[in-house]
């Protein structure tokens, strides 16, 4: 069987490519072909890890038509409003960007605004908006040449692995056209309320039961029996003993001490406006601490985020705060985003070992806190707005659907204000079992288990 994985960017690189599912599919006698705009480099690395991978094809150049373009935010606009309608979540607008520096964006915008509403009125208009995106998408000049590349491939299957983005909705359109099986994996945990599933598929393979009850509830014209639950291969590398490496050494490489107790602050991207506040507030109370029983902090910032917003933070913190950066690298030359950037095999080394050897994490409602229960580490949520009339407030943040996950569970501790910065993080290094006890029960609703037989499931229902 050939399989062809749609692959545009490198988050789809670190949680697949990097993974054993592409072990599995060459178990079962699969030619693999990676349909791509990564760089050269990343191509690379890549054929590192996986050196039976060597077919590697360039996906065409595609820029949207304005029309085209405005169809797409306009279909979003309008499923995030029947999406706070169904889900009784106000907070799902917080999905909707209006934060645009252009006036072109800011025209778009507003005109996506205003149809997107007339749309949601029916669904039957978003259904038939659907059709009337993929019939003009087939109108794009790129389709051409992407025609010839399916043709000449001819795969059996494909599985597209980034949903959200622009640049995979031609290659779907034109395999469904050659009558090909189309199936996507769900990006993220947070991704089905964001109303950004741009193309319909012959099969969806998703994390938990509880993402396949919401996709099938959001999109009605999605059966049950399309929605295969098979995880995610995202938490793979825990599993992996080779990424392991002794705290003495690991410490020592970055300059940490293994006899002191470590926090993990992770950071997100600059979504998150206010994660250098928290970082500051953290170390302003670690600083009032006896030395010798003052715990230091590792920081990790967000793959994406190259910007300086913490440099001064971690200036004026440096006796007890250690940088270790994700091994991520920019392609600056690339004018794309989707292609700019692209995480290293060495990254799951860094992060694995954060884990391992870190304490606790500290963070603002991050995906960090499942990558610390794996290992069974707790977790402590940021939970107090850091500045006066902060621009997105944390009740906004955990209120958001993905959070509901955590209903009736004590899967987190809590910081609820500055006061409480010091005790909490005392009590959590102090008896971590205590804190977020049910941090597992939490993750096994959130991705099926056991974690490391996801890459079996995935290419089993792929195949």
């Amino acid at each position: 069987m050939k399989v062809l994985l749609i692959v545009p960017d490198g988050v789809a690189v670190r949680n697949y490519l990097y993974s054993s599912f592409i072990v599995e599919l060459f178990k079962k006698k699969a030619e693999v072909i990676i349909y791509h705009q990564l760089s050269e480099s990343a191509i690379t690395e890549i054929k590192n890890v996986h050196p039976q991978l060597d077919t590697f094809i360039e996906i065409p150049k595609f820029i949207e038509s304005p029309l085209t373009r405005l169809l797409r935010e306009s279909l979003a606009f309008a499923r995030i409003l029947r999406n706070i309608k169904v889900l009784k979540n106000r907070t799902v607008i917080t999905f909707w960007n209006r934060n645009h520096k252009t006036f072109k964006l800011k025209a778009l915008n507003i005109v996506s605004e205003f149809f997107g509403f007339i749309l949601s009125k029916s669904y039957q208009l978003v259904l038939k908006a659907d059709y009337w995106y993929e019939k003009r998408i087939l109108k794009s000049q790129v389709i051409e040449k992407i025609t010839k590349d399916i043709k000449s491939i001819n795969p059996d299957v494909v599985l597209n692995l980034h949903q959200r983005s622009p640049l995979t909705a031609p290659i779907v359109a034109v395999a469904k056209k050659e009558k090909i099986k189309c199936s996507t994996v769900i990006f993220s945990w947070d991704n089905i309320p964001k109303a950004r599933l741009i193309s319909r598929y012959d099969s969806y393979l998703v994390w938990s039961d509880l993402m396949k009850d919401q996709l099938v509830l959001l999109y009605p014209e999605i059966s049950e029996h399309q929605v295969l639950v098979v995880g995610t291969t995202q938490f793979e590398c825990y599993f992996n003993q080779e990424n392991y490496l002794k705290k003495e050494l690991f410490f020592k490489q970055y300059g940490l001490d293994p006899l002191k107790r470590t926090i993990c602050f992770s950071a997100n991207d600059r979504s998150s406006p206010y994660d250098p506040n928290y970082l500051e507030d953290v170390c302003k109370v670690i600083k009032e601490m006896v030395e010798n029983e003052r715990p230091q902090i590792l920081f990790r910032r967000c793959p994406v985020d190259k910007s300086d917003r913490f440099d001064t933070i971690l200036e004026t913190y440096k006796s007890f705060v250690t940088p270790i950066d994700p091994d991520w690298r920019v392609e600056s030359h690339l004018k794309t985003a989707f292609a700019s950037i692209y995480p290293t095999y060495n990254d799951f080394v860094l992060l694995v070992n954060t884990v391992k050897h870190c304490d606790l994490v500290i963070n603002l409602g991050s995906t960090m806190a499942h990558d610390f229960a794996i290992l069974n580490k707790p977790c402590l949520y940021l939970n107090y707005d850091p500045i006066h009339n902060s621009t997105l407030p944390v009740n906004t943040i955990y209120n958001f659907e993905h959070f509901r996950s955590m209903k009736g569970l004590n899967a987190v501790g809590w910081i609820n204000s500055k006061a409480e910065i010091l005790d909490m993080i005392l009590k959590t290094l102090n008896k971590p079992n205590e804190v977020g006890s049910d941090r597992k029960k939490w993750m096994e609703t959130i991705v099926l288990h056991p974690l490391d037989k996801n890459a079996i499931n995935i290419a089993k229902a792929l195949l």
